[in-house]
């Protein structure tokens, strides 16, 4: 069965909080719910404890989905990210989520807007290889110890936004990472969502459109 959310993005921005900043959660889940939607992802105005969160979804039929949590494995060990995610994983586990979706931005520009997209930080070639074992390692410990399976959402303005860095990533990476696809940003760095689709297809867990 495929169930469809939506991201609050549409309603309030998480990158530029003045976008949005203004529209209250309460319709941002009501409208979302009138579009037929019932599920939603985290945003910047959703409280982040299920006692307080719960209600509030449950208020509006929708699901939690999931939410984005920023991993910086580039600069830290694997066992100080699972210290970092502890608070964004106990949540998706306690509101009874499946996936946690997740995006390396040690290095990433994406909220910068002084910054052009042709800035973004290229990976060293060198470097993929102990990325995708710290990203695999991650990804293993948040399975066993949450139940939440890691899918990695590619980004404009981080080091996995072309095709070939999207392909080198689940390359380098063990079966325990799983891909978001994001057919929009997979389009705006210059691939084929269909080849990426068709490519990754057994370890493509979400995707966003």
């Amino acid at each position: 069965m495929i169930r469809i959310g939506a991201n609050p993005i549409g309603w309030s921005n998480d990158d530029m909080l003045e976008i949005g900043g203004n529209i209250p959660l309460e319709t941002c889940l009501e409208q979302a719910k009138a579009a037929g939607f019932t599920g939603m992802e985290l945003g910047n105005k959703f409280p982040r404890t299920a006692d307080k969160l719960r209600p509030i979804l449950d208020a509006f039929g929708h699901s939690l989905v999931s939410g984005w949590y920023s991993t910086e494995l580039l600069v830290r060990d694997v066992d100080a990210e699972l210290k970092a995610v502890v608070g964004h994983a106990t949540l998706l586990k306690d509101m009874g989520c499946k996936v946690l979706i997740a995006a390396e931005t040690s290095n990433a520009i994406h909220s910068n807007k002084d910054l052009p997209l042709s800035a973004r930080p290229v990976l060293e070639k060198s470097a993929w290889a102990e990325f995708g074992k710290r990203y695999t390692a991650f990804a293993e410990a948040v399975k066993q110890t949450y139940g939440l399976q890691v899918v990695y959402h590619h980004h404009m303005g981080t080091v996995v936004q072309t095709e070939s860095e999207i392909d080198r990533f689940m390359q380098v990476t063990g079966d325990a990472v799983h891909l978001l696809l994001d057919t929009g940003h997979a389009t705006w760095g210059g691939g084929d969502p269909a080849r990426l689709a068709r490519h990754h297809k057994a370890r493509i867990s979400h995707v966003h459109c």
